[in-house]
């Protein structure tokens, strides 16, 4: 593993470690943030890349608990409040039971009067906006997402295990290094390194060594900016990287020019979109996206639908 990954590890494990402990067991941002900055030497906006990519690879959760100010966001880039939990069944039954009995006690004290989690999650999270940044608030967030995470575990367990969270996390790592920067097209933009690579050293492209098929290869240029990404990886793993960093209208732009056309990469679309549909009541991410996703779907199915009607005629 690259040397990031071990950074990327080490603040995961210390999130488990947390999380495990008898009292204040779900680190949060505006002291947590801190810690690790001091610990590794890093600026805030570096380490938050860390814990997204740990989201990405699914070896944290990160819950907004509370949401920027829209004044202060536009003015100080306020990114709001997260809390963190290790992607682990047992530890996050853990901190649900945890977080339940904080909460009736902040709600007991609150209300002066007893009601059970279920009850006053259904109470209050319809006025999570006007509880924002309160104590109440945080613990209701924390509560809510807590059962939803438990439920994405068992839903899908094999995500969670660790060889495939390693190796996402390798992966994701690698594209943020040698991927095509934010903001820019792969389909019909230049190739560029993101500030990501620069942040944490060279890329280590050298692990990206898989081959595309020669049906693939004779239909491309290798000189254009998609053919020279195609010849460092495979387009399995490109178009794994531009779904799970929402980049949709470029996987589309690929399918419209011709440049992703094959059935297994159709599918591997198509199946990854019905996944992320799926958890977009979890992912406010992903629910801002529903109507993009869709549409690609769609586009994905009429592409495989005239592959099938070609291959009967």
């Amino acid at each position: 593993m690259s040397n990031l990954s071990d950074i990327a590890l080490e603040i995961a494990d210390e999130v488990r470690k947390i999380n495990l402990r008898d009292d204040d067991k779900i680190p949060t941002s505006d002291t947590f943030l801190k810690d690790l900055i001091a610990m590794y030497s890093r600026e805030p906006d570096e380490i938050r890349v860390i814990l997204e990519t740990l989201r990405e690879a699914k070896i944290i959760f990160i819950i907004k608990i509370v949401l920027p100010e829209e004044r202060a966001g536009k003015m100080n880039n306020d990114p709001g409040v997260d809390a963190y939990a290790y992607a682990d069944l047992k530890i996050l039954t853990d901190l649900k039971y945890y977080a339940e009995k904080k909460l009736e006690r902040l709600y007991e004290a609150t209300y002066y009067k007893k009601k059970s989690p279920s009850l006053i999650t259904r109470e209050l999270f319809p006025k999570i906006r006007e509880l924002n940044n309160t104590p109440i608030g945080r613990m209701v967030n924390i509560t809510v997402m807590l059962e939803e995470f438990i439920r994405m575990v068992n839903n899908n367990p094999n995500d969670f295990q660790e060889e495939f969270r390693n190796q996402a996390l390798e992966e994701i790592l690698v594209s943020k290094g040698e991927t095509p920067a934010e903001g820019k097209d792969i389909a019909d933009g230049p190739v560029g390194i993101s500030s990501f690579s620069n942040s944490f050293g060279p890329a280590p492209s050298q692990r990206a060594t898989d081959r595309m098929n020669e049906q693939a290869a004779a239909n491309l240029n290798p000189n254009s900016p998609w053919g020279r990404m195609v010849s460092k990886f495979s387009i399995e793993f490109l178009l794994r990287v531009h779904l799970r960093k929402c980049e949709f209208e470029t996987v589309r732009k690929l399918i419209t020019t011709g440049k992703v056309g094959e059935a297994e990469h159709l599918r591997l679309i198509r199946d990854s979109l019905l996944k992320m549909e799926k958890n977009i009541n979890v992912d406010k991410v992903l629910a801002s996206y529903i109507d993009e996703m869709t549409e690609l779907r769609r586009l994905t199915q009429r592409k495989l639908n005239l592959l099938s009607k070609s291959q009967i005629l």
